[in-house]
């Protein structure tokens, strides 16, 4: 038998190893937030790579790709080479009211992704100054019919959840609304706090330390079930309002990623959503923490999909290319 040299076999050996996806062990996760820094989904996001850096021995870090209402960060995260180790920290607005608002996303929520787990809910409340003589929905609705030139309601912006519920709102009470579209909530609090603007929309995290003071008074809140911050406050459906919608933060991996990858992410985001300790941060920012698994994300995010087309359509709001 003819022996072979040491340069052939270590030649042959490397050839073999070619086709094989490599990842160097020091490259580091990646989760894209694509919004700005600040807020609680930024502070959430760093927390689990904190968690995860730990868990998987390997640095994590978070990366904020603004732009486009998150689609600039969602884009990113499809597009990330064959071996990146990159995951999206996405809002439910790119997953399932952004698909009935553009009709080239540039990316497809369902195709494009794996869902790996919802991690907290944001609920939505309704917000007047606390300077108006209102308490409830049923005093907004009476003090809009006698004000009728003062039937407006801001939101953070046009397009966003806030904006589609409230013109809802504004349909199933019969009220004729007129919307003033904000750059977020900083910059629509002295309009809201003066009473400038009747009507305001947005996260309970956004509005409650004001609630708190004294300055503007939520009256009722958009999820199916009162929210544990405000359990003194009805919800919209409580109120007459048939209306039931929420906001939440959720981890997706590239559709191209490995099953291992998926599976062995997945698993660690899960448990760590499910410490004690992790669930009292996200409790103290104004979410509830929730800690699906991938198939209940999944659904999660069908059945919100479903909900917000009707709305949409019926808002009449311009669908963009």
């Amino acid at each position: 038998m003819q022996l072979c040299s040491r340069r052939a076999i270590l030649g042959a050996l490397s050839a073999m190893a070619l086709p094989l996806p490599v990842v160097a062990a020091d490259q580091p996760l990646k989760i894209v937030f694509p919004f700005a820094p600040g807020g609680s989904g930024d502070s959430i996001a760093r927390v689990f790579a904190e968690q995860l850096h730990t868990r998987l021995g390997k640095v994590a870090i978070v990366e904020n790709l603004v732009g486009a209402g998150g689609r600039i960060g969602a884009q990113a995260v499809k597009n990330a080479a064959p071996g990146e180790e990159t995951v999206l920290f996405a809002s439910a607005s790119q997953f399932t009211l952004q698909p009935h608002l553009f009709r080239s996303l540039g990316y497809d929520a369902e195709r494009d992704f794996v869902p790996l787990s919802q991690v907290m809910t944001v609920d939505l409340a309704v917000a007047v100054s606390a300077k108006l003589p209102i308490h409830s929905v049923h005093e907004l609705i009476d003090w809009m019919m006698v004000n009728p030139e003062q039937a407006m309601y801001g939101s953070p912006g046009a397009g966003t959840a806030p904006h589609f519920i409230c013109g809802e709102f504004g349909r199933i009470t019969g009220l004729n609304l007129r919307h003033t579209p904000y750059r977020g909530t900083p910059a629509a609090l002295p309009d809201v706090l003066a009473g400038r603007v009747p009507m305001y929309m947005a996260f309970v995290s956004e509005l409650l330390e004001q609630h708190r003071d004294g300055g503007i008074r939520i009256i009722a809140t958009a999820a199916g079930a009162r929210s544990s911050f405000l359990p003194q406050t009805a919800t919209l459906k409580e109120s007459g309002i048939d209306i039931h919608a929420s906001g939440w933060f959720a981890f997706y991996a590239p559709a191209h990623c490995s099953r291992q990858f998926v599976e062995r992410l997945g698993k660690e985001i899960i448990a760590i959503g499910s410490d004690p300790e992790m669930r009292a941060k996200i409790h103290a920012m104004g979410c509830e923490p929730t800690g699906t698994t991938s198939d209940e994300l999944r659904r999660i995010q069908r059945a919100d999909l479903d909900r917000w087309g009707p709305i949409v359509r019926a808002s009449g709001f311009p669908i963009e290319d």
